[in-house]
Parts: structure tokens; sequence; C-alpha cells
């Protein structure tokens, strides 16, 4: 299957429906039930290899490696699906390239260096007292990407609070003042899985279709 590197929209595009923490109000769900719906949807109308879970052992040892406590999603979410090989690539996101547990931390080390700059002119005590969904305008070690493409990422936010888990995109310009995105992992999956099934746009902008057996994702500005 070829693969291409998918070009990056930011998905600031459509507010959620309520007013709430997040940008998008889908709530939380149950990983595996959703991940079971997209790799149905999978395997029912793409020609694609067969998803390669993680173990167990490989999370806890990626999770050491971080050095922070990674939420129950995110470990169900690597044991559902371990990023996609070169070989076997689905753009299971539209704008954001799905990783595998090497990636996730590789991404993690270059954004840790490439803003480590900008932090040490922040305030410390400002920042060691933010909670998750906060804005820091730099990239925290608490933060764990999970997506991207070309600087451009989703992450989840380990820092303590009600928005522990939370989901939020980095903007390599614009760094997270974005603002959570979704409550969850969980949620945003039920976002992909409804899209794919219903066809409707998901993050209110991108429209999904089969072009000779592969998945794209429409842009609609």
């Amino acid at each position: 299957m070829g693969r291409s590197e998918p070009a990056y929209q930011p998905i600031q595009t459509m507010p959620s429906a309520q007013e709430g923490p997040t940008k998008f109000s889908t709530p939380t769900g149950v990983i595996t039930d959703q991940w079971d719906r997209i790799a149905l949807w999978l395997s029912t109308y793409l020609d694609t290899a067969p998803v390669v879970p993680a173990e167990q052992i490989a999370i806890d040892d990626a999770i050491a490696r971080t050095g922070v406590s990674w939420p129950e999603e995110l470990q169900a979410l690597f044991r559902s699906v371990n990023g996609y090989p070169h070989d076997a690539w689905v753009p299971l996101l539209p704008s954001h390239e799905l990783f595998d547990l090497e990636r996730v931390i590789d991404e993690r080390q270059v954004e840790l260096e490439v803003w480590g700059e900008f932090a040490e002119d922040m305030d410390e005590d400002e920042l060691s007292t933010s909670m998750a969904g906060d804005s820091a305008g730099t990239w925290l070690p608490e933060f764990v990407p999970f997506a991207g493409v070309d600087g451009n990422l989703l992450f989840v936010d380990t820092r303590p609070g009600p928005l522990y888990g939370c989901v939020t995109e980095f903007d390599k310009v614009s760094a997270d003042d974005g603002g959570p995105q979704w409550i969850s992992i969980s949620a945003l999956l039920t976002d992909v899985a409804d899209a794919l099934e219903s066809g409707r746009p998901f993050a209110g902008a991108w429209t999904p279709s089969v072009v000779d057996g592969q998945l794209e994702w429409l842009y609609d500005t």
C-alpha cells in the first residue's frame, strides 16, 4: 500500500455544540468499543494488512521512558493499535499520522529539545502549578504525543486536574494555544468511527472516502 504524508490542516474549524472545557463535546466512551467499530470499517472497506497491537510490556517500557503517568485510555489505544508499519500505512486521522511507541518517545524528545529554550524564559512556578488543559505556550514533559505530522501534534495531557487525559493539538507556531480538543482519546475515536460509518465530516471539516481501496480524507475549506 502506497504511503504519503498527510497534508496538515489545523483541526480548529468548528466550535463544539455546547459550551464546555473542550472544543468538541463528544463524551468519553470505551477505547475498545470505538476501536472495534473502526477496525470493522477498515477491514470491510479497505485493502489493509492486519493491525498489530503493542504488548503491555512494551507500553510499560515507554511509560518508564517518559517518566510521566499515562492515562489508561492511552495505554488501551496502543493495546489496540501500535501505529501502522510503512508498508501498511492507513491515514486513520485526516491530518495527523498515528504513532507507534518508539515514535512517541522520539517525537516527545524532539519537542522537549526544540521548545526547551522557550520554557526557560517562562515562569517556572506557573508552569509547575498548571493543570491539565491549561495553555502552556511551550512543550511540557507531561505532554505525550500519539499522532502528528511535521511538528504538528496531538498529545495527551498528563498534568493533574479534571481534564487529565484530554487531547490537545500542538501547533509548531502557536503551541497549545488552541486549548483541549477532546475530553479523552475515546472521545476522539468516537468521532472518527462516527465519520467513517456515516460519511459525516470529522472535526467539522474532513469527509472520509474510499479511493482504490484506500482511505482518503477530503478537507472542506
